[in-house]
C-alpha cells in the first residue's frame, strides 16, 4: 500500500553528491535537473515503473472525487501529474498546457469549487494503513503546522502570522497537519485549515461564503485543531504508539492535560522553563 523507493536498491542521496564538484560543474552536468534521478534517490528499477505506480495510486483514490452526478477524478489525476512534473509556476494554466482540451478552467474549478471531500481522502489513507499488517505497531503520529505564503488576504484563511519556515511575518495560510510515520514510510492522515479569529466575525461573512468556508465554523486554535485530529484518528482505529509534537503544542498545559485522558502516549518539546 505504502511501498515506495525505500524498498528499492539504495542510491547516492542528492545532498551527498561529491563535495569537490563546483556549482558550475554541477549545473553543467545537469545535477540540478528536476528529472535527474539523483535528486530523488530513485533507482532505475523505480523509474521504470513510476508511471504505472502513480496510475495505481490514483485508482485507489478516484472514488473520493466522485459525486452522484459528477466524476471529477480525471482532474485529480491531471493535478497530481502537474504538481509532480513541474518545478516552478505550478498554476492551472501551465499545468493544463500538457492536458489535451483543457485551458486550465477545469483544473481551477476542480481545486477551487468542486464539492469533493478532503476527509474522504484522509479516510482512504487511514483505511489502507489499518489494512497494512506491517504498520500495526511502531507508528508515530506527528502533529505540526505549516504556513504557506499567499499572494493576498483574499485566499481562504490568509492572515499575517509569524511564518517560522520563512523566518518573517508574511501573508500566509496556516494548515494544521497530522502525519503517520513508521520507519521510512509516512503519510498525512488528517489536516485542517486554520481559520484566524478575524475570519470568523461578521466582517468576513461574505468572503467566507464565497470561498466555501462553512458559516458555522468558529475560531479554534491550532492546538485545539490538533487535539481534535488526534482524537479523531484514534477513534477511527488508526494504529499508532506515540503522538509527537513540537513546543507550540507541548508548552500548552491544557493540550497535555487533554491528551492524557484520551489514553494517548505523547512526546512533546517544551521550553526549559515549562512547568510539567
Amino acid at each position: 500500500m505504502l511501498r515506495d523507493c525505500w524498498e528499492d536498491p539504495p542510491m547516492q542521496l542528492w545532498d551527498q553528491l561529491p563535495l569537490e564538484q563546483s556549482p558550475a560543474e554541477a549545473a553543467e552536468s545537469c545535477a540540478w535537473d528536476l528529472r535527474d534521478p539523483r535528486r530523488w534517490g530513485l533507482s532505475d528499477e523505480a523509474l521504470s515503473s513510476v508511471g504505472e505506480r502513480l496510475y495505481a495510486f490514483w485508482l485507489r483514490f478516484r472514488d473520493c472525487f466522485r459525486t452522484r452526478t459528477r466524476d471529477t477524478s480525471a482532474n485529480a489525476s491531471h493535478s497530481l501529474r502537474g504538481q509532480l512534473t513541474m518545478d516552478t509556476e505550478r498554476n492551472f494554466a501551465n499545468m493544463a498546457r500538457n492536458i489535451p482540451g483543457d485551458d486550465g478552467q477545469a483544473l481551477q474549478h476542480f481545486l477551487s469549487h468542486s464539492p469533493w471531500s478532503g476527509q474522504a481522502v484522509f479516510g482512504q489513507r487511514q483505511a489502507e494503513i489499518k489494512a497494512t499488517e506491517a504498520l500495526a505497531q511502531g507508528s508515530t503520529l506527528m502533529l505540526d503546522e505549516r504556513a504557506d505564503e499567499q499572494a493576498g488576504t483574499h485566499n481562504a484563511g490568509a492572515s499575517r502570522p509569524d511564518n517560522g519556515r520563512m523566518g518573517k511575518v508574511a501573508v500566509c495560510r496556516v494548515d494544521t497537519c497530522l502525519a503517520s510515520a513508521n520507519g521510512g514510510r509516512w503519510a498525512m492522515v488528517d489536516g485542517e485549515l486554520f481559520v484566524p479569529e478575524e475570519w470568523c466575525g461578521a466582517a468576513f461573512a461574505q468572503i467566507r461564503h464565497a470561498l466555501g468556508i462553512p458559516q458555522e465554523r468558529t475560531f479554534e486554535t491550532n492546538i485545539a485543531l490538533g487535539l481534535q485530529m488526534g482524537k479523531r484518528v484514534k477513534a477511527h482505529g488508526v494504529p499508532f504508539d506515540l503522538l509527537a509534537c513540537d513546543a507550540l503544542d507541548g508548552r500548552e498545559s491544557p493540550f497535555r492535560a487533554d491528551v492524557d485522558p484520551a489514553g494517548v502516549l505523547y512526546a512533546a518539546q517544551v521550553p526549559a522553563d515549562t512547568n510539567v
